[in-house]
């Protein structure tokens, strides 16, 4: 080999070897965290992985209206509080993890929260309080708010997790139906079944 020649491989060597690094970091397969989310439904939604496999959340449509007359009071800002109500008293999902993990798939968790809801006899109420700006109106209280951690696992998948053990009872994912639209949201349930009294 001549002298020119070493040079020239001397050169190319490290430029080859950094360009075949480049392209393996960039393989789809070689990201962490894909393993997790083999099986996972390719539509729009926020799914949990169960012992038999992939459940999704239902999602429902959550309209807050002021406390009172459904109709009458719709939007009414003169209130203190807004309820929105999900049908049924239990959501079709019930856990058994205090901290449940979440794959949230084509929605942005930029506007997203973990809300506790009451229970009633054949439905289910998310509390708000109001504000004076319409479109920062309904604010869910923060008393049954709990923190969340995202990550985000893929191109479109992310994950949520409560930042905290929850208690048993009825919750929500709430998402807003569109961004900038904070006055009407969709809110995927969720139940955590545990010890009672817990």
């Amino acid at each position: 080999m001549t002298n020119r020649a070493l040079i020239t491989f001397s050169i190319a060597c490290p430029a080859i070897f950094a360009a075949v690094l480049a392209a393996q970091q960039s393989q789809p397969g070689a990201q962490p965290g894909n393993a997790d989310i083999a099986g996972l439904p390719a539509g729009r939604g926020i799914y949990y992985h169960a012992a038999p496999g992939w459940v999704a959340l239902q999602s429902k449509l959550l309209v807050p209206f002021s406390d009172g007359s459904r109709v009458l009071n719709f939007l009414n800002l003169g209130s203190t509080h807004s309820i929105a109500e999900m049908a049924g008293p239990h959501a079709a999902v019930q856990i058994g993890n205090a901290r449940p993990t979440f794959y949230l798939r084509g929605i942005t968790p930029a506007e997203l929260y973990l809300v506790r809801s009451i229970p009633k006899t054949d439905y289910r109420e998310l509390w708000m309080a109001n504000g004076r700006n319409f479109r920062e109106w309904a604010h869910y209280r923060s008393e049954d708010v709990t923190g969340i951690d995202t990550q985000t696992v893929a191109g479109d998948v992310v994950t949520v997790k409560p930042r905290a053990d929850l208690k048993p009872g009825e919750y929500a994912l709430a998402s807003t139906l569109q961004p900038g639209e904070r006055w009407i949201r969709l809110g995927y349930d969720f139940g955590l079944v545990g010890r009672t009294g817990q």
